[in-house]
């Protein structure tokens, strides 16, 4: 009994002590201050938020201390210094001392100055600003807000409200078309993992990938395939399906597993055009003789122009005033107007001729001609080939050139017409002459790539072994000897097209009663 009363007595005593040093068992110490808040609107301000439009970005803050200092920091590829400056604005902006900033602010959702100071709770909507990203910006990217909150007691809350905009796939066609290089270039934005951008012409079967330059540039370009031709040479031929050409509509497309996401198209310059291509002009030209004497020769050209020239009218013309001599072995065929017929035969019943038409000039002395190949001409677009209707009759070689080094091979064989066109950058023209004397000058532009006049760049070559009653369409694709070589087209002579109704009338080797009609000169592009 006695213990139990001591034990209460000393209980009273240390109670008695707790009240005399002021702990009556509670904590009176003052909860700190609770820290501002800054929250999304039905959403989670710490996860990014897809910009749509339209989309619902309301900012809500809290500070039980009443708000003292509001920040705003943005770090945006879209909304820049100097985009934010063109609007009164800047990337860093101080919501409760906002100087001149305080209407531009207004505008686009942030309150400011009184509006922010001193409140314990504010909310507001920047749902009209997020949305304008996407209309200045398209990549894929974020664009990040710093939101900072500071109390009047010093505390402060950071929140980043985070962006992202998925860029939209958009392509262009940046209107660039090289028509000599056969390239142009497309931009194409936001091409998604695994995709590609390609193209084709329009409603071909097969597409092809374009190749990525910088940044968002692709470029559409030739593939070249080399090979070697029958003289042993290096030649380069456009791969089917790529590079652009002129008078031609493309497709381009953003594709990923065989679909389009998006696609264009554009079409291409209509190109050059061969003058008198479809042989419908033809006038007089005037060729005066050793002696003066002017005679009106059958000319392949409209009044005016001088492209295209045959050799030998002027000898077989000259008529002093009475009935021509003969036949020209280029004219206008007289039952199908608007063609050229080239047509062989023995001069005084002894020469040779064959017939023959040529872009270049004709020049008669004596008893020899000089065929001096190569007009200027305007290129602005690489063609894939020449194309041209013909007809033929093709018999055996029945005469053969004393000149000739391979005269006893071809005797009595088949004989072979030829079409041939060239592009070159010629500095002169040049000259073939042949007739009574030794022939000169020969060439034959699948056999060589410059003379001493200048570089032979692309070739098309058809060789004519069989006769054709019925109009032939005959195309003659380009070999190229130098596919990067630069736009002929200030050369002095830049266009041979050379048309004969037998290949080694030079050396006055041929069948007498060949002839040949030719009409409709176009490019294939």
């Amino acid at each position: 009994m006695k213990k139990l009363v001591s034990m209460t007595m000393a209980m009273a005593m240390m109670a008695a002590l707790f009240v005399a040093c002021g702990d009556d068992g509670t904590d009176d110490e003052t909860p700190p201050p609770a820290v501002p808040t800054i929250a999304l609107d039905g959403g989670d301000i710490d996860q990014p938020q897809e910009i749509t439009n339209p989309m619902s970005v309301k900012i809500g803050v809290t500070a039980p201390g009443a708000i003292a200092g509001f920040t705003v920091t943005i770090d945006s590829p879209a909304l820049t210094a100097e985009m934010l400056a063109a609007v009164g604005l800047a990337t860093e902006l101080n919501l409760v001392n906002p100087g001149s900033m305080a209407e531009a602010l207004g505008a686009l959702g942030f309150p400011s100055g009184e509006a922010v100071s001193g409140k314990t709770a504010l909310t507001f909507d920047i749902s009209k600003l997020v949305p304008m990203i996407a209309q200045i910006y398209n990549e894929t990217s974020d664009h990040k807000f710093i939101l900072k909150v500071t109390d009047a007691k010093g505390k402060s809350t950071t929140k980043t409200l985070t962006c992202h905009l998925t860029g939209k796939v958009a392509l262009a066609y940046n209107n660039d078309a090289d028509l000599w290089a056969n390239t142009a270039t497309v931009t194409a934005a936001n091409v998604p993992d695994g995709g590609s951008v390609q193209y084709r012409v329009k409603g071909a079967a097969d597409w092809t990938d374009a190749v990525l330059v910088e940044g968002s540039k692709y470029r559409l370009a030739p593939v070249y395939e080399t090979s070697k031709n029958a003289a042993g040479l290096d030649v380069h031929t456009i791969k089917a399906g790529t590079g652009v050409f002129a008078a031609t509509t493309y497709e381009v497309r953003i594709a990923k597993d065989g679909q389009a996401v998006d696609s264009k198209e554009f079409a291409t310059a209509v190109g050059d055009k061969i003058p008198n291509g479809d042989m419908s002009g033809w006038s007089k030209r005037i060729w005066i003789d050793g002696s003066n004497n002017e005679f009106p020769i059958t000319y392949p050209n409209p009044e005016g122009m001088k492209v295209w020239d045959s050799g030998n009218n002027a000898f077989l013309e000259q008529n002093n005033g009475e009935e021509t001599l003969f036949t020209p072995l280029c004219r206008q065929d007289e039952t199908e107007p608007g063609t050229a017929r080239l047509q062989a035969r023995m001069v005084l019943g002894f020469v040779f001729a064959p017939g023959n038409m040529f872009t270049g000039d004709f020049d008669y002395s004596g008893f020899s001609g000089t065929v001096n190949f190569g007009k200027p001409y305007a290129w602005t677009a690489r063609p894939r080939a020449l194309k041209v209707r013909y007809k033929a009759q093709i018999g055996k070689i029945d005469k053969v050139g004393s000149y000739d080094p391979d005269k006893d091979s071809y005797k009595d064989q088949p004989d072979r017409a030829r079409i041939f066109v060239a592009v070159v950058n010629w500095k002169a023209q040049h000259g073939v002459t042949s007739g009574m004397t030794e022939p000169a000058g020969m060439w034959d532009p699948a056999a060589t790539k410059s003379l001493d006049e200048g570089a032979i760049l692309g070739y098309g070559d058809l060789v004519i072994t069989q006769t054709a009653t019925g109009w032939i369409e005959a195309t003659l694709p380009f070999n190229w000897y130098a596919k990067d070589a630069a736009n002929p087209a200030s050369a002095p002579f830049s266009l041979v097209i050379s048309c004969a109704t037998s290949m080694r009338g030079d050396y006055l080797t041929g069948c007498s009663t060949n002839t040949m009609q030719v009409d409709d000169f176009e490019w294939a592009y």
